[in-house]
């Protein structure tokens, strides 16, 4: 899995589209983001949480589809430490929930701070 590259310090922006579905039957939405110890290529449910996204809805744009934003803002940005992480968005539907595949997120050591 490739990761999305961001620099420490950096807004962190992701898009998550509905691409199936009414977007309005999403009734909650959350995001989160925990780092990978070193060696490994998952999360365990143990770990912490590094950062939570703020999740934002998006309407439909020409030929992009509606869907969210999630954003970590450059303040939390740079207290998490330079390495790998797994995210994550969890969604209400109805009365069901659904969980998004996971994405990695390289975090890499700015040069310019």
């Amino acid at each position: 899995m490739t990761p999305y590259i961001f620099q420490r310090g950096e807004t962190i922006s992701l898009a998550l589209d509905a691409v199936t579905g009414d977007p309005l039957s999403v009734t909650a939405m959350s995001a989160s983001m925990k780092a990978v110890a070193p060696g490994r290529t998952s999360v365990s449910a143990a770990s912490p949480v590094a950062a939570v996204f703020t999740v934002a809805p998006r309407a439909a744009q020409g030929n992009i589809p509606p869907g969210w934003n999630l954003t970590i803002d450059a303040a939390s940005s740079a207290a998490l430490q330079a390495g790998s992480y797994m995210a994550d968005a969890r969604l209400q539907i109805g009365g069901g929930v659904v969980i998004t595949e996971s994405v990695a997120i390289a975090i890499r050591e700015s040069v310019s701070g």
